[in-house]
């Protein structure tokens, strides 16, 4: 069985991310999104994780948090203690998501160290190809 999937972020980000993640794959039925708001602070966003994550007992979990060092990201890294099969890698982005819905990999170590590989890859700078000023047209 595939790992479960929380994206969390400040914002509605990961609501967002999710949103766009199933339009590209379909229904992602094993993910859940805690989203933020300016007033949850670091017990709201706790809150919001736990009751996902008491629903889901001691299944393998994956969070994907937007930023570490933030409220979201603290939030789960603080769950890890009492929960062996949670894993949290911060830098959430669409390609992580799309990958975690389409790969067939079921181990939770393993999954993690692909979508880092697949989040790591997704950032690049885009440069267009170098074309010759003057093009020669064969007649």
């Amino acid at each position: 069985m595939k790992p479960k999937l929380i994206l969390m972020s400040h914002g509605k980000m990961a609501a967002e991310t999710l949103h766009s993640a199933k339009m590209i794959t379909g229904d992602l039925a094993n993910a859940a999104i805690v989203s933020m708001t300016e007033t949850d602070g670091l017990s709201g966003t706790t809150e919001k994780l736990k009751k996902i994550l008491e629903s889901s007992d001691q299944e393998p979990t994956l969070i994907l948090a937007d930023l570490k060092g933030g409220t979201p990201c603290n939030a789960a890294m603080m769950q890890m203690d009492s929960r062996p099969n949670l894993r949290v890698l911060s830098g959430l982005n669409l390609a992580m998501v799309i990958e975690a819905a389409l790969s067939s990999i079921e181990d939770l170590d393993e999954l993690v160290d692909h979508l880092l590989m697949i989040g790591k890859n997704a950032v690049e700078k885009i440069e267009l190809p170098d074309y010759d000023e003057e093009l020669e047209y064969e007649e």
